[in-house]
């Protein structure tokens, strides 16, 4: 009998027969081609319609920008009277030393929106007392890092947010 076995070709000397006849099925044969169809569209749509990722930024920052500078001269008439007869500009003073925690313009970031009221006073005494001694445990004093003229200089220009 053994040698019988070994003469049959239909069966390996492992037990395992191959079916060499057996197609995919055709739902895997149409997504196959199909996805192949969309890869050539998707491709060619981006690489011949022009489209980039830089050309969408700028496009998006351009917009951007536009809003910005609509709502800017506002702020930027308040900030001409800033500076002072000593030619001291408040504006890079507040950028320098205020700006990361109250945001671009007082517009506040994670301490007090300066543009607004505030619960110590929006007077020149109240605000250069703010300046000069800090408020709470957050808000450091700058008696020892800006000069008189200065604070006056920021208070001024608070005062005209």
């Amino acid at each position: 009998m053994s040698a019988k076995k070994h003469d049959n070709h239909d069966e390996h000397a492992d037990g395992i027969v191959e079916d060499r006849k057996q197609v995919p099925p055709l739902y895997f044969k149409i997504l196959f081609y199909a996805l192949i169809i969309w890869a050539i569209g998707f491709s060619a749509y981006y690489l011949l319609s022009g489209w980039s990722s830089e050309k969408e930024f700028d496009k998006k920052m351009t917009a951007y920008q536009q809003t910005y500078t609509q709502a800017a001269p506002a702020s930027a008439a308040a900030a001409t009277p800033a500076a002072t007869s000593t030619g001291i500009h408040a504006v890079n003073i507040y950028n320098a030393n205020c700006a990361s925690c109250h945001g671009t313009g007082g517009s506040g970031g994670f301490a007090t929106d300066l543009s607004g009221n505030y619960s110590y006073g929006k007077d020149a005494t109240s605000i250069r007392t703010s300046i000069a001694n800090g408020r709470g445990s957050m808000m450091p004093g700058f008696a020892d890092t800006l000069s008189a003229a200065e604070i006056d200089a920021l208070a001024n220009y608070l005062l005209n947010l």
